[in-house]
Order: C-alpha cells, then structure tokens, then sequence
C-alpha cells in the first residue's frame, strides 16, 4: 500500500539531504535438516524471503554502509548450563522458536527500499505506468539485512526484560533469569530453552509470549545442532 516509483523517492532523498537505501528482495526454498533420514518430521523443505544485504546502494549508487549492530546469542556454555539445570529433582528443560523472529522487529535506522521480484506483483502494480520501477519501504527486520540480527536481538530483550527477566550473567549473552519463577532462559536468535521447576515452565513461556511470537513449547531435544537424550 506504500508503493512509490524509484525515481520519486531517489529525488526525494536528493531533495531532503538524506541517505535512503536500496535493495531487492529474493525468494529462498531449501531442504532443512538435510542430514536426518528421509522420513523424519524436521527434514523438510522451507520458503523464505530475504533481503539481499551484499547488493544494497543509496540514492546514488554508492554502496551503502550499515550501523553493523552486532547482535549477541547465547554460547554453548550457557546452554549446557540451561541442561544441567533442567537435570535438578522435580526440574524440566523445554524448547520453543520465535516465529519469523527478525520480521517481529522493526527496522530502525536509514530508510531502506526494496523491489520486490516482478512474480510478485499485485495486480495493481502491472497495470501502472512506472517511470523506473517500484519500490516499498522495509518497515521489519527482514533476513538477510545486515543490521536485522541486532534489531531483533534489542527487540526481544526489550520484552524480556519489561515482563520480568534479567540478565543472568554478564559474561554469558542472552541468558535470562527470573527469580520468582526460578527459571533459566537461554536464547540462541530464535531459538529459546528453558529449565526450572516443572510446575514454573507454563507460566515462564505465558511470560515470553505475551510479546513475542512463539511456538508451542516442545520437550528436549534438537537444540543448536545438538540431540539431547534424558535418561
């Protein structure tokens, strides 16, 4: 709905002495989980569309330099920390993914426009005349842009951290702690674990996903490439 021809907005940053950036997005299917078995429920194939952040120019077709937020997921150490924890009497660790994690957050920074592929089009836009091309402006964090990570990553903390969690550690990023409830939550981009007492874990997910887009939590078991076995 907030379609505009290239050339308007390339004069309008001219005009205003503003940098706007410009890219493309790019329509991705690939086989995840590859290396399991035929059969198996992960191995599947997944459409994605991403924004192509290594062909990005400005107004004037200079390369475009971004802020290079860097983003900070959790490390192993903190993970296994998360399945020693969930190992405690009357303790379980479960898992969940954010849905779409980097497009929940919105992208801040220089005005970026995108083209979309011409199979894409609405109807609309194939009966306009255009002087150039159309173009819409990235109002979310898609994949693919280089400061994306680190919108998200700010995005999620932001809503961790006003429904109660704090950081667990100061040398291990993106790990949370929540006392009342006291459970441990490590999240990897989007993917979160969490351990504590057994009877805590609904109401620590109630937490997470009262702004965040969620899963339905899962027992342990793929986390970070790893397969976890409780015995």
């Amino acid at each position: 709905s907030k379609v505009r021809d290239f050339r308007d907005v390339k004069n309008e940053a001219n005009r205003l002495g503003e940098v706007y950036h410009f890219g493309r997005v790019h329509e991705l299917c690939f086989l995840k989980n590859s290396e399991l078995a035929e059969g198996n429920v992960l191995r599947k194939y997944k459409g994605r569309v991403v924004f192509l952040g290594d062909q990005v120019k400005d107004q004037n077709d200079n390369v475009a330099f971004f802020q290079e937020l860097s983003s900070s997921p959790a490390t192993i150490a903190a993970s296994r920390m998360g399945d020693m924890y969930g190992l405690f009497a009357g303790h379980t660790t479960q898992l969940s993914d954010a849905t779409s994690a980097y497009t929940q957050a919105k992208l801040e920074g220089t005005k970026t426009w995108v083209s979309l592929p011409r199979e894409r089009w609405p109807e609309a836009w194939k009966k306009r005349t255009w002087v150039s091309y159309p173009v819409c402006p990235l109002e979310y964090a898609l994949y693919g842009h280089p400061d994306s990570g680190g919108y998200w990553e700010k995005h999620c903390d932001a809503h961790l951290t006003k429904v109660g969690w704090t950081k667990a550690s100061g040398i291990w990023p993106s790990t949370y702690w929540h006392e009342k409830l006291q459970l441990f939550l490590v999240v990897y981009v989007d993917d979160f674990k969490m351990a504590g007492p057994t009877k805590n874990l609904e109401e620590g997910w109630k937490l997470v996903r009262s702004g965040l887009v969620m899963d339905d939590p899962t027992p342990l078991a793929t986390y970070l490439g790893c397969k976890h076995i409780v015995k």
